[in-house]
Protein backbone atom coordinates (compact mmCIF):
# COMPACT_ATOMS: atom_id res chain seq x y z
CA UNK A 1 0.00 0.00 0.00
CA UNK A 2 1.20 3.26 -0.91
CA UNK A 3 1.84 5.70 1.43
CA UNK A 4 -0.49 9.02 1.60
CA UNK A 5 -0.69 12.51 2.40
CA UNK A 6 -2.07 13.53 5.72
CA UNK A 7 -5.41 15.26 4.88
CA UNK A 8 -4.83 18.05 7.20
CA UNK A 9 -2.25 19.14 5.32
CA UNK A 10 -2.79 22.58 3.64
CA UNK A 11 -1.74 22.46 -0.33
CA UNK A 12 0.08 25.34 -1.43
CA UNK A 13 -2.06 28.07 -2.71
CA UNK A 14 0.60 29.14 -5.73
CA UNK A 15 3.75 27.67 -7.02
CA UNK A 16 6.95 28.89 -4.90
CA UNK A 17 9.05 28.81 -7.87
CA UNK A 18 10.34 31.95 -9.50
CA UNK A 19 8.76 32.74 -12.95
CA UNK A 20 10.45 32.21 -15.93
CA UNK A 21 9.42 35.98 -16.38
CA UNK A 22 11.17 37.00 -13.59
CA UNK A 23 14.78 35.59 -14.77
CA UNK A 24 17.06 36.38 -17.18
CA UNK A 25 18.31 33.61 -19.42
CA UNK A 26 19.81 34.78 -22.76
CA UNK A 27 23.50 35.59 -22.55
CA UNK A 28 22.59 38.97 -24.65
CA UNK A 29 20.67 39.93 -21.63
CA UNK A 30 23.75 39.32 -19.51
CA UNK A 31 26.09 41.23 -21.69
CA UNK A 32 23.54 44.60 -21.55
CA UNK A 33 23.29 44.49 -17.86
CA UNK A 34 26.95 44.24 -17.66
CA UNK A 35 27.67 46.85 -20.44
CA UNK A 36 24.99 49.46 -19.38
CA UNK A 37 24.59 48.70 -15.91
CA UNK A 38 25.70 49.81 -12.71
CA UNK A 39 28.17 47.57 -10.62
CA UNK A 40 27.79 47.38 -6.22
CA UNK A 41 30.01 44.94 -4.17
CA UNK A 42 29.46 42.93 -1.44
CA UNK A 43 30.97 40.35 0.71
CA UNK A 44 29.64 37.24 -0.96
CA UNK A 45 28.27 39.03 -4.48
CA UNK A 46 28.90 41.66 -6.85
CA UNK A 47 25.63 42.49 -8.10
CA UNK A 48 24.89 44.40 -11.67
CA UNK A 49 21.55 46.23 -12.10
CA UNK A 50 20.70 47.98 -15.26
CA UNK A 51 16.90 49.60 -15.89
CA UNK A 52 14.85 47.34 -18.48
CA UNK A 53 12.12 48.52 -20.42
CA UNK A 54 9.48 45.91 -18.45
CA UNK A 55 7.34 46.76 -15.48
CA UNK A 56 8.88 44.13 -13.28
CA UNK A 57 12.57 43.02 -12.24
CA UNK A 58 14.34 40.39 -13.82
CA UNK A 59 17.21 38.51 -12.10
CA UNK A 60 20.13 36.36 -13.29
CA UNK A 61 22.97 34.20 -11.25
CA UNK A 62 26.69 33.65 -12.38
CA UNK A 63 28.53 30.94 -10.02
CA UNK A 64 31.89 30.18 -11.47
CA UNK A 65 34.13 26.48 -11.51
CA UNK A 66 35.88 29.49 -8.94
CA UNK A 67 33.06 28.24 -6.06
CA UNK A 68 33.41 24.66 -5.81
CA UNK A 69 32.24 21.45 -7.75
CA UNK A 70 28.49 21.38 -8.89
CA UNK A 71 26.89 20.94 -5.98
CA UNK A 72 28.22 24.05 -3.89
CA UNK A 73 27.70 26.12 -7.11
CA UNK A 74 23.99 24.72 -7.19
CA UNK A 75 23.50 25.46 -3.88
CA UNK A 76 24.50 29.14 -3.73
CA UNK A 77 22.66 29.90 -7.13
CA UNK A 78 19.52 28.64 -5.04
CA UNK A 79 20.32 30.78 -1.77
CA UNK A 80 20.59 33.68 -4.08
CA UNK A 81 16.66 33.14 -6.00
CA UNK A 82 15.25 32.13 -3.17
CA UNK A 83 16.62 35.36 -1.18
CA UNK A 84 15.68 37.37 -4.11
CA UNK A 85 11.53 35.32 -4.41
CA UNK A 86 11.60 36.28 -1.04
CA UNK A 87 12.77 40.01 -1.15
CA UNK A 88 10.68 41.07 -4.13
CA UNK A 89 7.77 42.24 -1.77
CA UNK A 90 9.86 44.10 0.82
CA UNK A 91 12.01 45.57 -1.68
CA UNK A 92 9.20 45.91 -4.42
CA UNK A 93 11.04 44.77 -6.61
CA UNK A 94 7.83 43.71 -8.85
CA UNK A 95 7.39 46.96 -9.48
CA UNK A 96 10.80 48.13 -10.39
CA UNK A 97 11.99 48.15 -13.34
CA UNK A 98 15.71 46.36 -13.62
CA UNK A 99 17.41 43.64 -14.60
CA UNK A 100 19.88 42.13 -11.83
CA UNK A 101 22.80 39.83 -12.40
CA UNK A 102 24.70 38.57 -9.28
CA UNK A 103 27.87 37.46 -9.47
CA UNK A 104 28.60 35.06 -6.56
CA UNK A 105 32.18 35.14 -5.24
CA UNK A 106 34.54 32.33 -4.03
CA UNK A 107 34.31 32.67 -0.62
CA UNK A 108 30.22 32.26 -0.23
CA UNK A 109 30.58 28.82 -0.87
CA UNK A 110 31.96 28.90 3.03
CA UNK A 111 29.03 31.28 4.24
CA UNK A 112 25.85 30.01 5.92
CA UNK A 113 23.06 31.05 4.46
CA UNK A 114 21.55 33.45 6.86
CA UNK A 115 24.90 35.78 6.15
CA UNK A 116 24.75 35.10 2.78
CA UNK A 117 21.23 36.32 3.00
CA UNK A 118 21.55 39.19 4.51
CA UNK A 119 24.27 40.41 2.65
CA UNK A 120 22.14 39.65 -0.34
CA UNK A 121 19.45 41.74 0.98
CA UNK A 122 21.27 44.43 1.60
CA UNK A 123 23.03 44.85 -1.65
CA UNK A 124 19.85 44.54 -3.25
CA UNK A 125 18.19 47.66 -0.91
CA UNK A 126 21.44 49.92 -2.44
CA UNK A 127 20.48 48.30 -5.71
CA UNK A 128 16.76 49.81 -5.66
CA UNK A 129 17.93 52.96 -3.74
CA UNK A 130 20.05 54.10 -6.54
CA UNK A 131 17.94 53.38 -9.12
CA UNK A 132 14.79 55.22 -7.56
Amino acid sequence: MAPHAPADLPLPTRPEALPKEKRLSKRREYLRVYETGRKLFSRYCVVFFAANGLGHSRIGVTATKKLGKANVRNRLKRWTRETYRTGRAPLDLDKQPLDIVVNVKPNAAAAVFSDYRDDLRRVLRRAVGERS
